[in-house]
């Protein structure tokens, strides 16, 4: 008797380099299980794009999204429905710009096929945020079939808007982590210290962003507190890795400053180096999956308390596995504490270490087991475990 072949689609805006493997690994962990998933997805707007995080996947389906712009705000339609015809349950991101949703909300409540959120809850950055985007979402996510809530204070968002818990599975949201520390374990101090060579750079009192460049990453106040840092630190060095809206801002001081160093957007093993030669990550604005790099190569983050980060800053437990400087808007603190932690060898020590056994707890593969078992309940699988919500 031929086993039923269930079929499960996520439409996913586009496809940053971050989730590659995460996808790999569901693909696999849903297929042991009779479950076929369907990945589409298409190309970013101007701002995601200039990032230059996106990658291709060959099983996937790649289509080209349609981008409309109202003001400043992008609206995607994602030409897609032709590939659903035997999903039996369809997953997107929760996102009231998506168009297709509202065509997939709609075949949901007339029973044609099951459909369930990801994401966040709510925008973290409701400063960027309408209220009629919000709204929206609040409306559909109470009437979805399933949730896969990024981490617990997502979870806590969705079950507060009246969405049942039994129904919600929290997915761990994480990023490739062994790859990262696979790779640092086998970098050897000879190539760390031609790789100091080729930047420039005579010291160990290193320090480094890597991300998006884009206005709530605070670049402005992060580039002035580097200046105080310099003053008091005078062998101080600042790499910046990635890309974006306002990366011209950190190109203009390194150009400037020789202690400043650009070196453009780096991914998976590229960006490895650059982290094992430095000694603390500083990102005073929104912090999201960047945090876990910063756990899996111990390299401790200073942040600060603003109101809009990304649900992952709940991994950060202060003054254990990193620092929040409680005054967002205090430069010479948030200088000072960096300057404090580059000259404390010992608490320096303490933060590292609570960092790698952090990493060993937020994991892609945790993260796959996690949302597969979610699909499997989703759709009334047999077998499927209730273990991880």
């Amino acid at each position: 008797m031929e086993v039923k072949k269930y079929q499960v689609t996520i439409i996913y805006k586009t496809l940053p380099q971050y989730r590659r493997k995460f996808f790999e690994l569901l693909k696999e962990r849903l297929d042991q299980h009779g479950v076929e998933l369907n990945l589409i997805y298409g190309q970013p707007g101007i701002k995601d794009a200039a990032k230059k995080d996106t990658v291709d996947l060959p099983w996937a389906h790649k289509i080209t999204n349609h981008i409309i712009r109202v003001g400043n705000r992008e609206l995607y339609w994602q030409p897609c429905i032709k590939l659903l015809k035997k999903s039996d349950l369809v997953i997107v991101e929760q996102a009231s710009k998506l168009l297709v949703n509202y065509y997939l909300f709609a075949a949901h409540l007339a029973g044609r096929r099951k459909m369930a959120f990801w994401g966040h809850g709510k925008n973290f950055q409701g400063h960027t945020a309408s209220s009629l985007g919000e709204n929206v979402k609040r409306f559909l996510s109470r009437r979805v079939h399933w949730w896969f809530s990024y981490n617990q204070t997502s979870a806590d968002v969705v079950r507060e808007i009246g969405f049942p818990e039994e129904k919600i599975t929290i997915v761990q949201n994480a990023i490739d982590t062994k790859q990262l520390t696979d790779i640092s374990a086998a970098l050897g101090p000879s190539e760390l210290d031609q790789l100091k060579l080729e930047l420039g750079i005579n010291s160990n009192q290193i320090c480094i962003y890597a991300g998006g460049m884009y206005e709530e990453k605070r670049l402005p106040f992060l580039l002035e507190a580097c200046k105080l840092i310099r003053k008091q630190v005078p062998d101080f060095h600042m790499i910046f890795i990635g890309a974006g809206s306002e990366d011209n801002l950190v190109k203009e001081a390194a150009a400037k400053d020789d202690w400043i160093h650009y070196v453009g957007p780096k991914f998976d093993a590229a960006k490895v180096p650059y982290f094992e030669i430095s000694k603390l990550f500083l990102m005073p604005g929104l912090v999201g999956l960047a945090i876990l790099d910063t756990f899996a190569l111990g390299v401790p983050i200073v942040t600060t308390e603003v109101p809009y980060h990304s649900p992952e800053i709940e991994y950060l437990v202060n003054d254990y596995n990193g620092v929040i400087c409680k005054d967002a808007e205090d430069i010479v603190q948030y200088a000072d504490t960096v300057i404090k932690l580059l000259q404390n060898d010992v608490k320096h020590a303490k933060l590292v270490k609570a960092c790698l056994e952090t990493g060993s707890v937020y994991t892609v593969e945790e993260m796959a087991d996690r949302f597969a078992q979610g699909v499997l309940l989703a759709m009334g699988v047999e077998g499927a475990r209730v273990e991880v919500c």
